[in-house]
C-alpha cells in the first residue's frame, strides 16, 4: 500500500459556492489522500459502472484514488447543477472527451478534469472548451528519451539549453501544457504530444507556437500556467480573450 500524502491543495476554500459567469473559468483542486477522501470506499453517489471499474483495481491506493476524484467530481458538478450527484450522467466524444449528458447538457457548463499523484482537477466553464491537466514533478527514468520521442525539436532545444536542476520541471511543465490543449481540442493524446509545440519556460504568459503546424490553429488557445501545490505543475487550456480564471480548494 502507498503512503498516503501529505500534500495538500494550497488554494483557499470558498466560504460560499461561486457563481459561474461566462467570463470566468473556475478550477478546483482535491486531495485525493485527505482522510475524508477515503471515509467512504464506495459511495453510494458513484454510477454501477464507476463502481465496477473501482472494484477492478487490485491496489487498494489507486482504488481510494480513483473513488475520490469520481466522487469529488460528482459532487462539484452536482452542486453547479443543483443536483443530486448520484443523478448526473456522462456522455464521451469520439476520443473520449466527457461532457455532461442530457438534461444536464442544458446546463452550458463544460469541463475537464485530471489528475496525478495525490491531486485532482476540476476546470468548468460556460460553453468554452478547456482542457486542464497537472503533473507531479518527480524523477523519470531516461525522461531525455521521452523529449526526443514527444516533443518538437525547438522544445528539445530549450531542454538542453537549461541548468540540469530546471530540465525535469521544464518537461513536465511542457507536458501538461500539452496535454491541457490537447484536451480542449478534444483529440486527447491521439493528436501526439510532439504535434503541439508550447513554450517550456516557467512565466506569467505560456504561449502556443502551434499545433500540427499551423500558428493559425495556436491563435486559437491560450494557455494559463496554475500552481496547486508544491511539487506538481498545472496548465489549462481556452479560447483567447478577456476571461478570470479563479482557483478554488476542494474540502
Amino acid at each position: 500500500m502507498e503512503p498516503a500524502s501529505s500534500i495538500f491543495c494550497s488554494w483557499p476554500s470558498p466560504s460560499q459556492w461561486p457563481d459561474l459567469p461566462e467570463s470566468a473559468v473556475h478550477v478546483w483542486c482535491a486531495s485525493l489522500d485527505a482522510p475524508e477522501a477515503a471515509s467512504d470506499p464506495l459511495p453510494a453517489i458513484l454510477s454501477a459502472a464507476e463502481r465496477e471499474q473501482a472494484g477492478r483495481m487490485r491496489l487498494e491506493h489507486v482504488r481510494r484514488r480513483f473513488v475520490a476524484r469520481r466522487a469529488a467530481l460528482r459532487r462539484i458538478l452536482g452542486r453547479y447543477l443543483n443536483a443530486g450527484p448520484e443523478t448526473i450522467r456522462f456522455d464521451r466524444g469520439a476520443y473520449g472527451k466527457p461532457s455532461l449528458a442530457p438534461p444536464w447538457n442544458d446546463s452550458r457548463i463544460r469541463f475537464s478534469t485530471t489528475h496525478s499523484a495525490g491531486l485532482a482537477l476540476v476546470a468548468l466553464s460556460l460553453e468554452a472548451d478547456l482542457g486542464v491537466d497537472v503533473e507531479q514533478i518527480r524523477p523519470i527514468d531516461a525522461y531525455e528519451d521521452l523529449c526526443r520521442r514527444y516533443f518538437a525539436p525547438p522544445e528539445q532545444e530549450t531542454i538542453r539549453r537549461l541548468a540540469e536542476p530546471e530540465r525535469l520541471a521544464a518537461f513536465f511543465r511542457g507536458w501538461a501544457r500539452k496535454e491541457a490543449l490537447m484536451k480542449a481540442i478534444g483529440t486527447g493524446l491521439s493528436l501526439g504530444l510532439e504535434q503541439v509545440v508550447v513554450s517550456l519556460e516557467a512565466g506569467p504568459e505560456p504561449k502556443v507556437y502551434s499545433i500540427q503546424g499551423s500558428t493559425a490553429a495556436a491563435g486559437r488557445w491560450r494557455l494559463d500556467d496554475l500552481q496547486p501545490a508544491p511539487g506538481y505543475v498545472a496548465a489549462l487550456a481556452r479560447p483567447p480573450g478577456p476571461c478570470r480564471v479563479e482557483c478554488f480548494c476542494w474540502r
